[in-house]
């Protein structure tokens, strides 16, 4: 809680509790005249009765003002007042230019020791993801950064009930990104914590990708970094994992194969990405385990979305989720005005990207 914000309180208090002091020595000690304006004989025993009610009413009073002022910081109005002070703070770099229907990429520090090295990690990442496709061909994107400074945790790693460490956030992080008022964004956290970094398996809907950076991005471990990002991101966008082990070791169930880079057959790979694979015989086929299951068939040996093997691996998405994402970029996130016509078969598998048409 804000410690004018505490102040204030204490003040209220204060104010308050003289006020009603006034009034009740007011009330209680007044000189009582008859008609003939001759002053009564004062009875002492009843003023020392009175005084003994002033003492214990102002107790009360101002006990309950104290236990007020306590609970009041937790309270959804001290919640409120603190976020309003937010803006009043310099916790947010908005983009200079925003582009309407853009990607909103939406930046959180956790635990971060300066604005510089969120800036630096921030601009490093996107320098490693413009490097790969689709990324690298499109350009309308919205970087939002929100720094509520080091002292400020909302983010905590959890383990208990959990298949591996990770990080999870308090509700009241959305009381940051309420500020920004997007309608449709990606959350991504980056945080100096130690924890297995993850994502949220979406398509359309806002999703979150919580990002273990426990050192600044440098020339060391730059290129790793994106790669990892690149994979998250494509989560984000609802890729799956074209392997088994990383679910597998943590005693995952499988994700449910409904593409765009996992099918649950042969056959059903055929409908998904058969043309691909007659595009790209030597990189595009139907190959065995993806989204933790050795059952499950996947259109790319190695790609991004596949660390389980790293001698064999190749750093894009591969043809089948490459043109998968391009397609979200220009249908939901460009000014490019698109109808359902123009590609019937993607808006029936993904009835959900209906919704970037309106």
């Amino acid at each position: 809680m804000d410690f004018k914000l505490i102040l204030l309180n204490i003040v209220f208090v204060v104010i308050f509790n003289s006020l009603l002091l006034f009034f009740l020595f007011w009330y209680f000690f007044r000189k009582k005249t008859s008609s003939d304006r001759s002053v009564k004989k004062y009875n002492f025993n009843k003023a020392r009765t009175r005084f003994k009610i002033l003492i214990f009413l102002s107790s009360i009073t101002l006990s309950l003002g104290i236990i007020y002022l306590f609970n009041f910081k937790n309270s959804p109005k001290a919640d409120f007042l603190s976020i309003e002070n937010i803006s009043k703070k310099n916790f947010y770099h908005n983009p200079e230019k925003v582009f309407p229907r853009g990607l909103n990429l939406v930046f959180f520090a956790d635990s971060y020791p300066s604005w510089e090295d969120f800036d630096s990690d921030i601009n490093n990442l996107m320098i490693g993801i413009r490097q790969i496709e689709p990324w690298k061909s499109y350009d309308n994107y919205n970087i939002y950064k929100i720094n509520p400074g080091k002292e400020i945790q909302l983010c905590q790693i959890k383990t208990e009930n959990e298949r591996k460490p990770v990080l999870r956030c308090s509700t009241k992080i959305n009381d940051y990104l309420g500020k920004l008022q997007l309608e449709n964004f990606r959350l991504i956290v980056l945080s100096r914590q130690d924890f297995q970094s993850w994502a949220n398996v979406t398509r359309l809907s806002d999703s979150g990708i919580f990002f273990s950076l426990k050192g600044r991005i440098d020339e060391s471990n730059g290129i790793a970094t994106s790669y990892l990002f690149a994979h998250l991101l494509g989560h984000s966008f609802g890729l799956k994992d074209e392997e088994k082990y990383v679910i597998a070791k943590a005693n995952g169930a499988p994700h449910t194969p409904d593409g765009p880079n996992c099918a649950p057959d042969e056959a059903t790979a055929k409908k998904w990405w058969g043309n691909l694979a007659e595009k790209y015989p030597d990189r595009v086929g139907y190959f065995k385990t993806c989204a933790g299951s050795d059952d499950y068939v996947k259109p790319t040996e190695s790609s991004l979305m596949n660390f389980g093997n790293m001698d064999k691996f190749i750093p894009d998405y591969g043809p089948v989720s490459e043109d998968y994402l391009r397609k979200i970029l220009q249908y939901c996130f460009s000014q490019e005005k698109v109808t359902e016509i123009l590609d019937v078969d993607f808006f029936e598998r993904y009835p959900e990207f209906k919704n970037c048409l309106k």
